[in-house]
């Protein structure tokens, strides 16, 4: 699924752009700055249509030459909040945190809550609006390229032109998530290692980590598969509408994946490897009625006997918090809102997160 190569690229990190900022990004007045940035920019020329690769150039808003050239032009947005310091601390620097908003093509107020929380308690956070996705209004804080949801629907209707061994939507999503770790939340990071507030250890590095909700979540576990000098992650919910019945059993040949589950070719499938393969501590977490709580059990169990000595797993931490069960009328649970309302839980679930990052040192 790599790209093919460009013959030019010019890419602009940490640009930041600052524009007018919405309600839908501002929150309530706090003692923080709250602005969209341009977080990634980049240029090159493509193949032919007809050579065209729709799970590559998905990240694109694909324009013209003169001459019929095919153009990428990448630009990625992203809010960004940061702590308001006095006169006297203009250099005072701050951990950060990168969190992938979930699915919506327009991030709803979600993220304004989770950049609030951490902001008004000394972190840097920003919130990449991954490939299609982003706030339209009112000034186009939309990040290029098309909505997963619509490559989806054209893998289902077109499969030739995408780069991709799946035969179904279900695997094809993983493989687009695990894409947007790559490229999304990877560019999110450059931006943050070179930003002047960001806090450096005494090797020069940033100090961040990771957390995702929902998509986010899964896309958070994807990321956490490599080593991208992240201290930690924090999962909320990663994909627990995809979730399926999967028994585990652990054997010295290693991981035999059971009932439900026989290959890495769904998204369920493709998490649990990504948690096997996990370089840095985790917390996965959720509340007691989301759809379905074994995606915090089983990213957790894999994620614990990820390393070479089962004895003493890998660290982490795993959590399913109590939470208001909703229902409705005809007395069916309503498990998309607890879902999409836990992460607004900030009060509940904010303290523990806090002392599992300060624990792995971001702070």
């Amino acid at each position: 699924m790599s790209r093919t190569t460009p013959v030019t690229i010019v890419v602009a990190l940490a640009l930041a752009v600052a524009g007018p900022v919405s309600a839908r990004a501002a929150c309530s007045a706090g003692p923080y700055t709250v602005e969209f940035v341009q977080y990634y920019s980049a240029s090159y020329p493509l193949p032919p249509f007809d050579q065209r690769n729709e799970t590559a150039e998905s990240i694109c808003d694909i324009e013209h030459s003169k001459s019929g050239q095919r153009i990428c032009k990448i630009k990625l947005w992203g809010a960004l909040y940061e702590p308001i310091v006095d006169p006297d601390q203009i250099f005072a620097q701050f951990p950060a945190l990168i969190f992938n908003h979930g699915s919506g093509p327009v991030p709803d107020a979600t993220f304004c809550e989770v950049g609030k929380y951490f902001a008004e308690r000394g972190y840097i956070v920003l919130i990449p609006f991954r490939r299609g996705q982003g706030d339209p209004t009112p000034n186009d804080h939309l990040s290029s390229g098309t909505y997963a949801a619509d490559v989806l629907d054209d893998f289902v209707n077109d499969p030739a032109h995408h780069n991709t061994t799946c035969t179904t939507k279900d695997c094809y999503t993983a493989e687009l998530l695990r894409l947007q770790a790559d490229e999304e939340v990877v560019f999110a990071r450059d931006y943050l290692w070179f930003h002047a507030r960001v806090k450096k250890d005494r090797n020069g590095d940033a100090v961040f980590a990771v957390g995702g909700n929902s998509w986010g979540g899964a896309v958070t576990v994807f990321f956490n598969r490599k080593d991208h000098r992240q201290r930690a992650v924090l999962a909320f919910s990663p994909a627990s509408q995809y979730w399926e019945e999967v028994n585990f059993a652990y054997a010295a040949e290693g991981w035999i994946l059971g009932t439900g589950l026989t290959s890495r070719r769904t998204l369920v499938g493709a998490l649990l490897p990504a948690a096997i393969d996990a370089t840095h501590p985790a917390f996965y977490l959720q509340a007691k009625w989301d759809y379905d709580t074994r995606a915090t059990i089983d990213l957790a169990y894999a994620h614990a006997y990820g390393g070479d000595d089962p004895t003493h797993g890998h660290r982490f931490m795993a959590s399913i918090f109590p939470y208001k069960k909703f229902v409705f009328e005809n007395g069916e649970v309503d498990y998309q809102s607890a879902h999409t309302g836990f992460i607004r839980a900030t009060e509940q679930w904010g303290p523990s997160a806090l002392a599992f990052l300060k624990l792995y040192g971001v702070h």
